[in-house]
Parts: C-alpha cells; structure tokens; sequence
C-alpha cells in the first residue's frame, strides 16, 4: 500500500513538471506570435538590440510599423535600378526600410526612419567645398553626414552592381539615412551602420563597402 502511495505522489510530480514546461514552450509561443511580422523585419535589418534601445528611448509602450520589405527586396529592387541606370538619369527613388512611430497612449513619443537611394551625389562630388562641409571620408568607399539636418544621420556607400556600367559604383553611391529625434546620435549610427550592411551584404556588390564600427571624429 505505502509503494503505491509513493507511486502515485510520483505520478503526479511529474505531470506537474511536464505541465509546467508546455506552459513555459506556449508563452514563449504566444510571446514570439504577439510580435509582428513587420517589427521582426525591422530587427532584421537594423539591428535587434538597437530597434528594442530605440524604442525604449522614445519612452513609448505600442510601436506602429510601415515599410519593412525584407532586405532581399530592397537589394532586388536597387540592383535593378542599377542595371538600367545611364549618366543622365537622376534616379530619386527612395525605399523605406523601416519606419517606427512610437505611442504612449494616443501621442505619439517618437518616431524612426530608415531609408536608401541611389544618391544623385557622386565620390567626385565630395570634394567640392559645400559637399566636405558636410560629408566625412570613412575610406576611398564610404562617406558619413553626421548630422546633415536634426536629428539625422546619412551614409554614402560605393557598391558596383554586376551588369550596370564600368562607372556605376562611383558616379552612383547607395545613399542611407536614419532620422530619429531624440534617440540620440550614437544610436542613429548604430541603426545606420546595421542597415547599410544588411543591405549591401544582401546585394552582393562585387567590392563591398568597408562600414566601421564608430563613426569618423568631427574635424
């Protein structure tokens, strides 16, 4: 009798065990569905540590998300502009990478911007005295406008595209901004620099761009 006591207390152990743990695999479940597919993306081209400091930062608890097409459709459609790009084109298509208003409540607290273009601006073009003003040599293929306007950050980056013209990559530099007021300057650089890699990383340009770590010190 006390062997089929101490049986069945074991028994039922260990369904409470087994309980717990699907009740832990089914929050986490629920807790990776309440995300949305579109913030996800946003994590996948900027960064996940910087999207969640970003929008802690803008101290906000409901994010609202547009934009986000994965970094393989904005690198198709770039590469395709490419292609077809001539010397007197002046392409201003702009592609939103992601874009994130914050609310706490019903005001909204902040929002972020992530956006590339192939840049009428050539490497030329960065020695004229208004263009130096502004844009700071990272290496012979990467530019940074630190704070071209408020809360903005832009990064000039050389990518040659198979099958465009021989002057492409130079006289036609992927151009990236983050805007983003209040997250401060460090941040938008993390966001920045994240974006540009997963970009031209999906690209495959045939020299890529040499992003660093920290952005070049004010002169």
């Amino acid at each position: 009798m006390m062997m089929l006591r101490n049986s069945n207390r074991l028994t039922v152990i260990a369904v409470l065990v087994i309980g717990g743990l699907l009740s832990g695999c089914s929050g986490g479940e629920d807790r990776a569905e309440a995300e949305s597919p579109k913030l996800g993306r946003c994590k996948s081209l900027l960064g996940a540590g910087n999207v969640e400091a970003a929008v802690k930062t803008t101290d906000g608890s409901d994010v609202e998300v547009s934009g986000t097409p994965q970094a393989s459709v904005l690198a198709d459609g770039l590469v395709r502009e490419a292609k077809q790009w001539q010397k007197s084109d002046l392409l201003d298509n702009s592609y939103t990478g992601c874009r994130m208003d914050v609310f706490e409540g019903d005001q909204l607290s902040g929002t972020v911007d992530a956006s590339v273009k192939w840049s009428v601006l050539s490497l030329g073009l960065m020695d004229d005295p208004k263009n130096s003003r502004t844009w700071r040599q990272v290496n012979k293929t990467v530019y940074v406008a630190p704070e071209p306007g408020p809360a903005r950050m832009q990064l000039l980056a050389a990518c040659a595209v198979l099958g465009a013209t021989a002057s492409q990559s130079s006289d036609l530099p992927l151009q990236f901004e983050v805007s983003g007021a209040g997250i401060g300057a460090e941040l938008r650089w993390e966001l920045l620099r994240a974006f540009a890699q997963s970009v031209t990383e999906e690209m495959g340009c045939t020299t890529p761009p040499v992003i660093p770590s920290v952005p070049p010190a004010a002169t």
